[in-house]
């Protein structure tokens, strides 16, 4: 699940209601930059193997990464897939750029969260 960012909007307090409502163990959260891609891809590794959540905000900084993923999860047709556990779920948040991998973004489920319009529709979306 890709989520598209727009100024202001985040949504990761909502995915961890989520996994709490479905009574799902928190989320592993990790904020992408300079040095995160060895963290990032060990918590994927370990979600994959253990249905562990994970969440990669800002993943438009970290583009070799989302590379990586792109091989990573886009098999050949024909070729068996690696065991994944169903619970799975990779959840990663972008600001908008040309740059992010097409194939990332044709595999994902995409969504926009618009932050609320003005500061008193702001206060009350807590």
């Amino acid at each position: 699940m890709l989520f598209l960012l727009s100024k202001g909007a985040d949504p990761t307090s909502s995915v961890e209601a989520l996994a709490n409502t479905l009574k799902i163990n928190k989320p592993h959260i990790i904020s992408m930059g300079e040095g995160q891609e060895v963290k990032a891809q060990s918590a994927i590794n370990n979600g994959k193997e253990n249905g562990r959540w994970v969440i990669l905000n800002n993943s438009h900084l970290s583009l070799s990464l989302m590379s990586k993923l792109e091989a990573e999860f886009k098999k050949p047709e024909g070729d068996k897939p690696d065991l994944i556990d169903d619970k799975f779920r990779l959840w990663m948040t972008c600001d908008p750029t040309n740059e992010f991998p097409l194939g990332v973004l044709q595999m994902c489920i995409k969504v926009t969260d618009e932050p609320p319009k003005g500061m008193k529709d702001g206060l009350y979306k807590v």
